[in-house]
């Protein structure tokens, strides 16, 4: 599903207006109609008082006068309340307001001190309450009697319907710009907005619904670059295997990973690849360790390679790893290894040496941060996938900037380093280096634990060798990877559940997906 940024959704309402030759008008008596008919199906309890509907300046509240027109005339009682005088509404709003008051729909001015106690009261006996105030043009911080307006909305208590944004939402970053409105629905116009689904604005939308408003969808397609909440059947599709095929089909991975008092990230990177369906899968560590991964691995086989007595790799494994990935498929370089200096030698020679496909995660990515020298002089098609704290040693940002506008962090790294870059969190990220952005929205808060990101980068690792791109596999990788820790949660509970059990759901949430119809 595509989503945009306000800057693109003003084009796209331009071209509809101008080259196709649908009014302004037209445009939002459709939002507020399609709004209108969501609030009727989802709420019933009309008779607790009128809906209150709180109104902008804007084209925001241009669309709260369409639905207050479009309740009264399905017979809901209505109350529109107005954050300026009739003298500040202009344009298409202007008109909408005209034709409310024509219609002697009961309307009123908020006074500056916002929503006083006469008014609030109102709105805590309202049926409900439409949030008119602001749509995607928020781009400073709300302050004065509109932000205490927009509080009072959501201390009053009742359902609301919040028309395209929650007002105080940032369109683009999902930002909370001084205050927000607490949203039960948000109808969303034309197209989705990217702020919807990304933290903390996701947590104030509610539940949300694209309301069609008459831009063509060839419009849509044509921006560029692509925006995209994650939808996975595509990828199943393309996962469906034909019968004659065998281990070999399916590619081997080579997994450098593993050093001593982290073989578990180790372990779950390189089970997980079979997990997700590689066909081969070589874990390559320290052979000072490779007795202990023996023991505990079945499936899973091991190469060892040189290493000094502290369990580390060293950077004489690199010519070992050259020569088995002749006859090997990728490799997934980082959980576990460990970050001291023969090590960074190591991945050094990697990042210049390797041409087989890569995905680079954790410590592999905290050594990379120290020699940002080889940015650019990959041979390979690469994915990195860091956390926040990784993401900040990567760019030299603080965590603080990163989490302020993850699209920009995302976006600047994959462009820089000419690499798919999956940012981890609530609302993982993938980037690609031409600037395409994936959202993804499976995953949960018990996902927070300890090797987790492990299991993912041995995922990615996998699907790399089953006839996916580098950011399709990311994108599949990151969907697959929230939705089985979404199948564990559902089952044992929302937290204390392991990255071991994620991995282990994988089977199943793959079968389910897979066996839906194509």
């Amino acid at each position: 599903m595509r989503i945009v940024t306000a800057e693109v959704m003003r084009e796209l309402d331009r071209r509809t207006i101008q080259e196709v030759g649908i009014p302004g008008a037209v445009l939002m008596e459709n939002a507020g109609r399609g709004a209108t008919a969501m609030l009727l199906e989802h709420f019933r309890e009309w008779d607790r008082g009128p809906v209150s509907v709180v109104c902008g300046a804007g084209n925001n509240g241009g669309d709260g006068f369409v639905v207050a027109r479009c309740l009264r005339e399905r017979g809901v009682p209505v109350q529109v309340y107005s954050l300026v005088p009739p003298e500040s509404i202009r344009g298409d709003a202007g008109l909408f307001f005209r034709v409310m008051q024509a219609l002697q729909i009961p309307w009123c001015i908020l006074g500056e001190e916002g929503a006083g106690r006469d008014v609030s009261a109102a709105w805590q006996a309202s049926s409900c309450l439409v949030d008119a105030v602001f749509g995607t043009g928020l781009s400073r911080g709300v302050e004065g009697r509109t932000a205490r307006a927009i509080q009072e909305i959501t201390r009053a208590g009742r359902p609301v319907l919040a028309l395209d944004m929650p007002s105080g939402i940032h369109a683009d970053t999902g930002r909370v710009m001084g205050t927000a409105v607490q949203a039960t629905w948000t109808a969303t116009f034309g197209v989705p907005k990217r702020g919807l689904y990304l933290y903390p604005g996701a947590t104030y939308a509610g539940t949300v619904r694209c309301v069609s408003i008459g831009i063509p969808p060839s419009f849509v397609e044509e921006t560029a670059p692509a925006e995209e909440i994650l939808e996975p059947e595509p990828f199943f599709r393309k996962l469906r295997r034909q019968p004659d095929t065998h281990k070999g089909t399916y590619g081997h991975l080579l997994v450098v990973s593993g050093s001593a008092g982290k073989t578990g990230a180790a372990f779950l990177c390189s089970e997980s690849a079979l997990r997700c369906g590689a066909g081969l899968v070589t874990l390559g560590i320290p052979q000072t360790l490779q007795r202990v991964f023996e023991g505990k691995l079945t499936e899973v086989m091991t190469l060892g390679l040189p290493g000094g007595e502290a369990g580390v790799l060293q950077a004489e494994a690199l010519e070992k790893i050259e020569t088995f990935l002749e006859t090997a498929d990728g490799l997934v370089v980082g959980p576990g290894l460990g970050i001291c200096g023969e090590t960074e030698k190591l991945i050094r020679g990697l990042w210049q040496e390797v041409r087989k496909p890569m995905v680079w995660d954790a410590d592999a990515l905290t050594l990379l941060a120290r020699n940002t020298d080889l940015r650019g002089k990959q041979r390979a098609q690469i994915v990195v996938t860091p956390h926040p704290g990784e993401m900040s040693r990567l760019l030299g940002w603080p965590v603080s900037r990163i989490q302020e506008d993850r699209v920009e962090a995302v976006r600047t790294l994959a462009r820089d380093w000419g690499v798919v870059t999956v940012l981890k969190g609530a609302r993982t990220l993938v980037a690609h280096p031409t600037g395409s952005l994936y959202v993804n929205v499976t995953g949960n808060a018990g996902m927070a634990a300890g090797g987790m990101g492990d299991v993912l980068a041995g995922m990615i690792g996998a699907l790399g060798l089953q006839g996916f791109s580098p950011v399709d596999a990311a994108s599949f990788g990151v969907w697959l990877h929230g939705a089985a820790g979404d199948a564990v949660a559902a089952s044992r509970g929302p937290l204390g559940f392991l990255a071991s059990e994620v991995m282990q759901a994988v089977p199943a949430v793959l079968r389910k997906g897979m066996e839906a119809p194509p």
